[in-house]
């Protein structure tokens, strides 16, 4: 378990994409991704009682598991936090994984199921509005060209003042650009309900962003 521990908190994340999906009703991009013999070759490993195996997988998910958590929680040291604690739950219930999956919709249901009981845990006991931690540190802040821009920050803030689940819906398909398929899996939630808070969420940022939306189209 050390070796796990070690891999997980040494790994030095990316910088995290701005989001290039449009807003518009026909942005749909095809995300799914080739099956990874190396991968499985990992998980049956860890299955095996290798925990060195669980490198690769950390390494190849660590990044965008980031990314996820600090779209929920927005707060860089948190969600590295969190990403760290959703490998260490998720090596610890390799043995309940079920063979020939992608690691990746698991280990993302996970994170962001952790993020969102962040959210819910600040709001319960300390009552604090999501919107006061939008001006957390980073730590790949720096790194991120567009961030800076106009357009980025005016996006970012629209999609801050979605309710809850659009956020996060909004977020996990225009910014990290999963397909509807697989944020049903990450969020437990049916495709059909996918759809409804992408259509709500669409509308009101199509309200807030019209002249940028109007540009684009």
């Amino acid at each position: 378990m050390s070796a796990v521990l070690t891999a997980v908190k040494g790994l030095q994340t990316e910088p995290l994409r701005w989001p290039i999906r449009s807003i518009g009703p026909d942005s749909v991009a095809n995300s799914n991704q080739a099956d990874d013999p190396l991968e499985q070759r990992s998980i049956e490993a860890v299955r095996s009682g290798n925990p060195d195996a669980y490198d690769y997988l950390v390494s190849k998910y660590m990044r965008r598991a980031v990314s996820i958590a600090w779209g929920i929680v927005r707060n860089g040291h948190d969600a590295e936090d969190l990403a760290q604690e959703a490998f260490v739950k998720a090596y610890e219930s390799m043995g309940r994984f079920r063979t020939g999956q992608s690691f990746g919709p698991w280990i993302y249901r996970i994170v962001t199921n952790l993020s969102l009981d962040v959210v819910k845990h600040r709001r319960r006991v300390r009552r604090e509005p999501l919107s006061d931690t939008l001006e957390g540190p980073r730590s790949d802040r720096a790194d991120l060209r567009a961030s800076s821009s106009e357009l980025a920050l005016r996006i970012d803030e629209a999609i801050e003042t979605l309710p809850d689940m659009q956020r996060i819906v909004a977020r996990l398909f225009l910014v990290e650009q999963f397909s509807h398929s697989e944020i049903a899996a990450i969020t437990s939630l049916n495709e059909g309900t996918i759809r409804s808070h992408l259509s709500l969420a669409r509308r009101k940022l199509q309200d807030r962003l019209g002249d940028l939306y109007g540009a684009r189209s």
